[in-house]
């Protein structure tokens, strides 16, 4: 007898109905060996571990035909605790949460040279990304998390001040673009 195999990929989400008990969710958690979304959903650990898995979670997250961008774009290229809202470049409005999560809508051009594909996903580039976080409302998210997302993009060498101030230069009348550039200017020194 041979096993019909597709060319589909696995899903990177687990639902309490894909395991044994209604426990078996809470009970992997506790273990490490997966972390949960809600109540209902997790992701594997491992895949959380590279840029192609968490690249993988967030594209069978997000809402179809949108980028990813700002704090859920730094996971992906950063890695760390999956962020509390799912943020997207949009011209929709999404009110529904997405496994226990607020969709937050940027309404921003996204030109092809911003947004990078990993696997099924569209994300905003690291330079990009950056940006994204800079431009953050303060009230939105605290700032110390914000500054130690873009420096770890810089650390880790995957864009530089000088690539967000130019992406700033073609978008100076973004909301808080002034204040971004202030910070981008700041930092260009240490790097």
């Amino acid at each position: 007898m041979s096993k019909t195999t597709t060319n589909e990929p696995r899903s990177p989400l687990l639902y309490d109905d894909d395991l044994p008990g209604p426990m078996s969710l809470h009970r992997l958690a506790g273990l490490g060996a997966v972390r949960q979304l809600d109540d209902d959903s997790a992701y594997l650990t491992e895949d959380a571990e590279t840029l192609f898995g968490r690249a993988s979670i967030l594209a069978a997250l997000k809402p179809y035909n949108t980028v990813a961008c700002a704090v859920s774009a730094a996971w992906v290229w950063l890695g760390g605790t999956f962020p509390n809202t799912i943020d997207v470049i949009s011209a929709s409005h999404f009110r529904a949460p997405v496994h226990g999560r607020r969709v937050r809508v940027f309404n921003r051009k996204a030109p092809d040279a911003h947004i990078a594909a990993i696997g099924r996903l569209k994300t905003t580039t690291p330079a990009r990304t950056a940006c994204d976080l800079a431009l953050l409302p303060p009230d939105e998210t605290p700032r110390r998390e914000v500054n130690d997302m873009v420096c770890a993009l810089m650390d880790s060498k995957q864009c530089t001040p000088q690539e967000c101030l130019a992406i700033l230069d073609e978008n100076r009348y973004w909301p808080n673009a002034p204040r971004a550039r202030a910070f981008f200017e700041y930092i260009a020194p240490c790097f």
